[in-house]
This record gives structure tokens, C-alpha cells and sequence, in this order.
């Protein structure tokens, strides 16, 4: 109340306002000011606001490039996480075609589409080396050459050990000496992407290395870099065992990481025999209201997109997530 009093003190000075008058003009300046700051914030209008729906292109890919996008747009979505790939046109980061990904590029921008993630998901960490080599050829062609495809955000996965599989489990993976290795292939591929003027967003995943809410926490840390960022998907983030504890997760999950999120993707999350099943939006466990909560808290404009859903169920899961914003 005092500030208050004082810039008003302040003003009826310079304007000789009677005592009486000072004090009401006070009083009204000061429950005002209460008023303002306790005025709450509509997270929901924010949510609808700054998120924007997006969905994953390869969804898209068996049909010729024009009607996939034409396709895109008229499914309600505005941005798309691009592998740049389709039945009659094909950008192969192994042998670039320049002017196809030209092509494919134009073909969003006349349809009002952006490119929010490139797929640049390999193995940083792949035990067979003929396929690290390969992974780490494309990476490098996308994250030097962004300015031709679009965008400069390129997510990939952080890894596993495993030789069979990029999405199973291996023990190695949650060794110390496991993190370091990991650490260390992510660090040099943050600084080609600092160089070029990139993003580079990691998908954590609780079978991979950077496989929880500490571990990303502590490579952002060591890293420092400011090309690296996160790919918001806290389905990855849950084992079985945590799914009965998941709204303090997500608020620690957005509360020590929401500051280097990139983009966030919408699937969804629910118990299975061998962990976790993570199928398309609505069909799973995840707290809907809350995580598009606590993006919207992030309080900035942020690409949400749509993924792990076969073409036919794009409308049910797209239609799903949009009621979700009702429920903030």
C-alpha cells in the first residue's frame, strides 16, 4: 500500500489535489493494482493461443507430394515434422537431391504448412558401426544444410546399445560409462549444429540413454550448449511403475526441463506386459489437461505434434486433442 501512496503522493504534488482527493485517488490506484495482480491467467485462451497442431508427414507418405500437403491442410494442421518423403518425390540425406527438397519445401509453403522438427532421428550411440556411420552422415547433411530444408530444428533419439533395436533397452545404457559415451557423441553433434546456426532437439526415452527426468536434466547441464535442445514427449519419460504418480512427474518434468523444449509431440501412454505401450492421443492414460497446462505455462508459442496414428485415425486423434484445451 505504501507504493501506492507514494506515486500517488507523488502525482497529487506536482497537481495540488486536495487531501481528500489524494486519498481516494489512492485507494482506487492501489485496488487496482491488487486487482491486477491477482487477476488469474487463462491458461486455456494461452493453450489455444500458442500451440499450434501439427502432425507427422510420414503418415502422409504414400501419397503424391501436392495432395499430401493439400491433404495436411485440410486436416486442421499447420506445421509437420518432415522426413521429406513421398510417393512421387524423395529428399535422401545419403545422396541430396537439392532441388527435390526445394520442391517439397515450395509445396508446403503454398499450402500454409511449416516444417517444425526435421527427422534426423538416428543412433548417436549405435554399437554396429556401419550403421553409426550412415546415422552420423545424414544427421551432418541435415543439421549443415537446414536453411534448404526449412527449418532449422532436427530432432533424432539420444540412443541405446542395443544392436537390434534403436527403441529397446540394453544394460550399458544405464552405466555411468554408458552416459559419458552418449554425452559425449551428443556434444559434438550440438556444436555442428551450433555452428551452422541448428537446433539439434533430443527425444529422451526411458529405454535409451538419456532415459529420465535426471539424466536430461544433467546433459543439458554439461553440455551447455545452446543449440541443444529437447523434444517434449513425457510419455517417453514414464515406466510402468511411474504411471499411478504422473501428474508430480510432469509438473517436475516441465518445472527442471520445460525451458529447452523445441517442440512437443502428442501421443499418449498406458500400461503393457514387457513396461509401457505409447499409441496414439486418447487411447492411452496421459493427463491430457495438464500437460497442455503446462505447455501453455511455458508461455510461448510452441508446435504440438500428432504422431504414433495410422491416416485413417488422424481425425479421432486430432479431435481428441483438440477438446483436451477445453479441459485446462
Amino acid at each position: 500500500m505504501s507504493d501506492c501512496r507514494t506515486s500517488v503522493r507523488r502525482q497529487a504534488t506536482g497537481d495540488r489535489l486536495p487531501r481528500r482527493d489524494w486519498l481516494k485517488a489512492a485507494a482506487i490506484t492501489c485496488l487496482g493494482a491488487r486487482a491486477a495482480a491477482a487477476a488469474p491467467v487463462d491458461w486455456r485462451a494461452k493453450a489455444k493461443q500458442n500451440l499450434r497442431l501439427g502432425v507427422d508427414a510420414r503418415l502422409y507418405a504414400e501419397l503424391p507430394l501436392e495432395e499430401a500437403a493439400a491433404r495436411i491442410r485440410d486436416d486442421g494442421f499447420h506445421c509437420v515434422l518432415s522426413n521429406y518423403t513421398f510417393a512421387d518425390i524423395r529428399f535422401n540425406p545419403l545422396a541430396p537431391d537439392w532441388e527435390a527438397a526445394a520442391k517439397i519445401v515450395g509445396c508446403f509453403e503454398r499450402n500454409g504448412i511449416e516444417v517444425a522438427a526435421v527427422f534426423g532421428y538416428i543412433n548417436p550411440i549405435d554399437p554396429v558401426p556401419e550403421r553409426r556411420q550412415q546415422g552420423d552422415a545424414r544427421l551432418e547433411t541435415l543439421l549443415t544444410n537446414w536453411k534448404r530444408l526449412g527449418c532449422r530444428n532436427v530432432s533424432t533419439e539420444t540412443g541405446t546399445f542395443n544392436p537390434k533395436s534403436p527403441w529397446l533397452g540394453a544394460p550399458e545404457n544405464e552405466t555411468e560409462e554408458g552416459y559419458v559415451q552418449c554425452r559425449t557423441a551428443l556434444e559434438k553433434w550440438a556444436k555442428v549444429a551450433e555452428k551452422a546456426g541448428a537446433v539439434l532437439s533430443l527425444e529422451a526415452y526411458w529405454r535409451n540413454v538419456i532415459n529420465s527426468i535426471d539424466r536430461a536434466d544433467r546433459l543439458l547441464r554439461e553440455v551447455g550448449s545452446p543449440a541443444l535442445k529437447l523434444v517434449m514427449d513425457p510419455n517417453n519419460y514414464f515406466r510402468k511403475e511411474d504411471l499411478p504418480k504422473m501428474q508430480p512427474m510432469l509438473e517436475e518434468m516441465f518445472r527442471r526441463l520445460g525451458g529447452h523444449v523445441a517442440v512437443a509431440h502428442a501421443k499418449d501412454v498406458k500400461p503393457a506386459d514387457e513396461g509401457t505401450e505409447l499409441p496414439a492421443s486418447g487411447k492411452g492414460v496421459l493427463d491430457y489437461p495438464l500437460f497442455l497446462r503446462l505447455l501453455a505455462q511455458l508461455d510461448r508459442p510452441m508446435d504440438l505434434i500428432l504422431e504414433h496414428l495410422t491416416l485413417d485415425d488422424v481425425p479421432r486423434a486430432r479431435d481428441f486433442v483438440l477438446a483436451q484445451f477445453d479441459k485446462i
